[in-house]
């Protein structure tokens, strides 16, 4: 797959594009970390560690959410 720059306005500095090229990357790894998340959450679970898989677990379904609303927004504003 090649890897696509972002176009650069003028007056946008290097750490700019740096960051909108780090949170685009965020945002396309989203469904692997809700994957991995939820996952450790259950296997945590199993091993009865409390806490720990709750917060794993929430923060999958969390994640999943912001898929499901960002895919839902998307289809209500066309």
């Amino acid at each position: 797959m090649k890897f696509r720059i972002p176009k650069r306005h003028p007056g946008t500095t290097d750490f700019a594009t740096f960051l909108i090229h780090c949170c685009d990357a965020l945002d396309r790894s989203l469904p692997a970390l809700r994957t991995v998340f939820l996952i450790a959450g259950v296997i945590a679970a199993a091993l009865r560690t409390g806490l720990l898989a709750d917060f794993l677990f929430v923060t999958g379904l969390l994640l999943q959410f912001s898929i499901w609303f960002e895919n839902w927004w998307l289809h209500k504003i066309r």
